[in-house]
């Protein structure tokens, strides 16, 4: 299409009065501004200032920017400050005030951070307000860079930076909202690991919404957009360049004051069904599924409108034409022909020009671009050259090529189309001026098309675009056109060359692994080497460069709760244990490690988690009790034995006692004296007996009482006894009492016994008073029993011992509320203590803990 050389010369050569005086009539009446691809290819290079603002930029001269479409800018420093503080570090934040466009815009579509493009947390704003966190720049948990973002329709200020990030050094105030301009607020927190200077910033921006007369059914379109509400503007036409450039023709506004573009050009003057076709055009989904032609850039209001009209064609190779005041679009591939003509419709009588093809200076064989790369930090990118060997060879073997900024378009694909059919369409060499009859002059419009039947020339429905129009004095039309062909625009997604996408980002040190890391059960042992507490025993490899501790986290496998973590000191010993308080027994747990430094400029990378349960050592006696539990145990089964020895002494006093009454006390050595009373009766196999038994002794060295009554009752298998002793000692060097009741019943295996004891006894050494009650129980089975037993032990000591399996202890006026102990664990309603020592305080529901364990304690509590 268009221009390839000045016209004047290229269509009638140089030299002749003729030639020199149309030219120059033609340039008049064009009034064609032409893309960049164009003027390219005609030797034109033009320089517009759209490239990707990536630096930061300050001070009270930035001029205003307009956010066209999709791009990026690092935008204008508004304010900042250091504030806060971070353990000892002061100062340790720095937030930033950064505007982005000079109007309000649809949103923040990405943001790169140091050459790097990073991930916004929006599910964890920060409490203060100071925005969302960045996850690249998340270290261990703790966040070091935050944004928060506003479009421009704002109308207060931000409460952070008039609070929080003020001081009385540089105060941001309460009245400074930012009407109409798109910012972003940007906080750091100083980190080694994560800065190594001030950050940089790039921002991709969906720019502004703006007016599509194809969205508008009152101005020729179809939809709800209205030219006088601006609240109706945007949608799918934002980012495509003939709804920018109608916007930029109409002036670009906000609240009614002008701040770009064109003023006073009324929508009369943009015919609607053009621009609608045109926008239209634009919009077509291509073979990729999105918009064929689309643009975005950021344009400073210090920009000529020029520029900035040949940067936005360029994108869709496109031109505007200018007739009679009125302003039409054309863009990619030809539209239809507005009428036909042959041979015998052309003037003859008056001029006929013909350029079959380019002079050397004119030719181009090939065409490269540059374009703002998003993938490459959006910096400025090469795109795949267009290259014609054979176009090389027709230009005597040299490479003639044309280089287009294709500023407005940060779409790699689009490019490589664009220059695809900008360097076939400027293949189209054939190039015709000749006149008109007056009946073609309001069709004749440069932009359109004409096709064309010529024998002459051997053209069959040859399609031409009209490049220039003149209105003759006898009102002829004097037309200048170049030939076309639609078929210079197809596309296939096969023909898209991709390329290799990357960029610089922060060169930050490879975190150091931990090497040989592992872990093992293992145990906290006492003096005695007793297992005490579940301990994991941790190993890694000691000798590293530049490490001073290995940190750990302990984690309960269950729901991945952090149990513990710590530091070990002593690296060099390869190993150490834990054995946090909170970690339980026979439990499954994951736990990782990482070295670590106090320089804080390496990072270190964790070791994969390791799955770990810990052995069956649970809280015995020597924790909770003031005295060894093991020996109280062997105590209590010391007096089990003890009376059921004496209940085997019984059975053998009564044998004794009667031995020695039937014999006559013979024994000479031993003064005697007895009694022996016995009643029996018998009724088939029923059999009732009872027998009193007295016996007194007195030698040298021993006198002894002893009282013996027992009944019996038996029916066959089935016996009731009770027997009772009453016996009293003195030795020459102690003396001794005792008072035992027995019962028992026996049933076919069957039985019951029931033992009450008291027994005093005195010597030399001490004293003890015993007090024994048992029962015991047998169903076939283990026995089951229970005992009291109080004992009181000269020397200041006495004691009370319950052994049961369920101990209860209650009250006539509150049955409801007694006092349990079952299966080790005490229960009861109501407690009421002075001072209470405990390891753990658990409220019924979980949500209250308190702990507290050698230099451990914490409270904690839980939402349920």
């Amino acid at each position: 299409m268009a221009l390839f050389s000045a016209i004047g010369a290229a269509i009638f050569g140089a030299g002749t009065f003729l030639a020199a005086a149309t030219a120059t009539l033609l340039k008049l009446a064009v009034g064609v501004t032409l893309n960049l691809i164009a003027a390219s290819r005609a030797g034109k290079q033009s320089q517009p200032s759209f490239a990707v603002n990536g630096q930061l930029q300050g001070g009270g001269d930035v001029p205003r920017s307009i956010p066209f479409g999709f791009h990026a800018t690092a935008g204008s420093l508004v304010w900042a400050n250091t504030w806060g503080k971070d353990g000892d570090t002061k100062n340790a934040h720095l937030t930033q005030v950064i505007c982005l466009a000079d109007l309000p815009i649809k949103g923040l579509a990405g943001f790169w951070v140091n050459k790097q493009k990073v991930t916004i947390d929006y599910s964890r704003p920060h409490e203060d307000g100071r925005g969302y966190p960045v996850t690249e720049y998340r270290s261990d948990g703790t966040d070091t860079l935050w944004i928060k973002f506003y479009d421009g329709t704002q109308t207060a200020t931000d409460s952070f930076l008039a609070t929080t990030a003020s001081n009385a050094n540089r105060n941001y105030g309460g009245s400074r909202v930012g009407y109409g301009c798109a910012y972003a607020v940007v906080t750091a927190l100083v980190s080694k690991n994560m800065f190594s200077g001030f950050p940089s910033f790039v921002f991709e921006i969906d720019g502004a919404r703006w007016y599509d007369v194809s969205r508008d059914s009152t101005a020729g379109g179809d939809g709800p957009q209205r030219w006088t509400d601006p609240s109706t503007w945007g949608g799918d036409g934002d980012n495509l360049p003939a709804v920018q450039l109608y916007n930029l023709f109409r002036g670009i506004r906000y609240n009614g004051a002008w701040l770009y573009g064109f003023q006073g050009v009324t929508g009369f003057r943009l015919p609607a069904a053009n621009w609608v076709q045109q926008i239209n055009k634009c919009r077509v989904i291509d073979t990729n599924g999105i918009q064929r032609y689309r643009s975005g850039a950021e344009c400073p209001v210090e920009a000529q409108m020029t520029s900035a009209i040949e940067a936005m064609l360029t994108a869709c190779q496109g031109s505007i034409s200018e007739n009679g005041g009125s302003y039409e679009i054309f863009l990619g591939e030809p539209d239809d022909p507005e009428y036909g003509i042959n041979d015998d419709t052309i003037i003859t009588t008056e001029t006929q020009q013909f350029t079959p093809f380019f002079g050397l200076a004119d030719m181009v064989t090939g065409m490269s671009g540059t374009y703002p790369s998003p993938g490459d930090g959006w910096s400025t990118k090469t795109a795949p050259p267009v290259i014609r060997p054979d176009l090389d060879e027709r230009a005597g073997g040299r490479r003639l090529m044309a280089n287009v900024p294709f500023d407005f378009v940060p779409y790699p694909e689009q490019v490589q189309r664009l220059l695809k059919s900008g360097l076939l369409d400027g293949l189209r060499q054939r190039r015709h001026t000749f006149t008109l009859p007056p009946g073609f002059l309001s069709r004749s419009k440069p932009g359109r098309t004409l096709v064309w039947t010529s024998p002459r020339n051997g053209y069959v429905n040859k399609l031409f675009k009209i490049d220039g129009v003149q209105i003759l004095e006898n009102c002829n039309v004097l037309i200048d056109c170049t030939e076309c062909d639609p078929d210079d625009y197809d596309w296939q997604s096969s023909d898209y060359r991709p390329q290799i996408d990357g960029t610089l980002g922060p060169m930050r040190p490879l975190p150091t692994p931990m090497y040989d890391f592992g872990a093992e059960p293992s145990a906290i042992f006492d003096e005695q080497g007793t297992p005490r507490r579940p301990a994991i025993l941790l190993k890694w490899k000691g000798n590293v460069a530049g490490v001073d501790y290995v940190e750990y986290q302990l984690e309960l496998a269950a729901d991945l709760s952090l149990v513990d973590n710590g530091y070990f000191l002593n690296v060099a010993l390869n190993e150490d244990k834990i054995a946090p308080f909170s970690m339980l027994p026979a439990t499954p747990y994951r736990v990782r490690a990482r070295y670590g430094s106090y320089e804080g400029s390496v990072p270190f990378q964790w070791s994969e988690w390791f799955a770990i349960l810990t052995p069956d050592i649970r809280i015995g006696g020597k924790d909770l009790y003031p005295f060894n539990v093991g020996d109280f145990n062997e105590s209590l089964q010391q007096i089990w034995r003890e009376e059921a020895e004496n209940v085997r002494y019984i059975r053998d006093e009564v044998t004794r006692v009667n031995t020695i009454l039937a014999d006559s006390m013979a024994d000479t050595s031993v003064q005697m004296q007895g009694i022996r009373e016995a009643v029996s009766v018998q009724f088939g196999e029923s059999r009732a007996d009872y027998q009193r038994l007295v016996l007194v002794e007195a030698s040298e060295r021993k006198a002894q009482v002893t009282s013996i009554e027992q009944l019996t009752a038996q029916l066959q298998n089935n016996v009731a006894e009770v027997t009772t002793l009453a016996q009293a000692t003195a030795t020459d060097v102690s003396a001794l009492s005792q008072s035992v009741t027995q019962v028992s019943a026996r049933v076919n295996g069957i039985s019951a016994d029931g033992y009450f004891r008291v027994f005093t006894e005195a010597n030399q050494g001490g004293s003890l008073a015993r007090i024994a009650l048992s029962v015991s129980a047998t169903a076939g089975g283990d026995p089951v029993q229970a005992a009291i037993f109080i004992e009181a032990i000269g020397g200041g000591k006495s004691r009370v011992i319950v052994d049961a399996n369920e101990f209860y202890v209650s009250s006539a006026n509150n049955r409801n509320t007694p006092l349990a102990y079952i299966n080790g664990e005490l229960t009861l309603a109501v407690i009421n203590v002075g001072t209470a020592f405990f390891d753990t305080l658990q409220s019924r529901n979980g949500a209250l803990i308190l702990r507290g364990y050698g230099s451990f304690g914490d409270i904690r509590v839980f939402t349920i």
